[in-house]
């Protein structure tokens, strides 16, 4: 009885050490990696550098800088995820901003929340210093990017397609004019 007891205590033992383990192991972040065949990272950083190059190549630019004789003033707004999958827009929004401002085409004002929360911060500084920020200096944009991502699923047996299509949409600020439109896809094989 005492062997089987020390018997299954080393099965359970050598179990434990070699089928609960895990490894991690700390990797570029550029490095492009695909685990589940969902929208990720790289498709963010992809996209978004993709979809402000088409965006900056448009008549409107120049249409806008002949007209005022300065850079645009550029938000980026919301993009819908319209897909079934949880995609993190905040992320994308951001990686869009940083394409624009690396761009060096436009100049980039804060998203509506980051702006409300900037006047919080003026308004309490001014409360309780001495000195304090300068208010009414705040910069409207002239322009608004927003848009969608959507998904389109197809699949047989093991074997799935997934199709991403992402949507922009510029819009004239003061004259809700559509300024520029672009779409970009992107295509996915997964196989179990």
């Amino acid at each position: 009885m005492r062997l089987i007891a020390i018997l299954a205590l080393v099965c359970c033992s050598l179990f434990a050490l070699s089928g609960c383990g895990r490894k991690v192991a700390v990797i570029d972040p550029n490095t492009s990696i695909h685990l589940s065949g969902m929208w990720n990272d790289d498709d963010s950083k992809t996209v978004s550098n993709e979809m402000i190059e088409q965006c900056m190549k448009g008549a409107w630019i120049t249409n806008f800088r002949d007209r005022s004789g300065r850079a645009p003033l550029f938000r980026v707004s919301s993009v819908q995820n319209k897909s079934n999958e949880e995609i993190a827009t905040e992320i994308f929004t951001n990686d869009l901003e940083k394409a624009a401002i690396n761009s060096g085409r436009v100049r980039v004002v804060a998203s509506r929340g980051e702006a409300e929360l900037t006047r919080a911060e003026r308004a309490d500084v001014a409360a309780n210093a001495a000195v304090a920020p300068a208010s009414g200096n705040e910069q409207a944009p002239d322009f608004v990017l927003q848009g969608s991502i959507k998904i389109q699923h197809d699949g047989h047996k093991d074997t799935k397609v997934k199709f991403y299509q992402v949507d922009l949409k510029l819009l004239d600020i003061t004259t809700n004019e559509t300024v520029w439109i672009g779409s970009t896809e992107r295509k996915k094989l997964v196989e179990n």
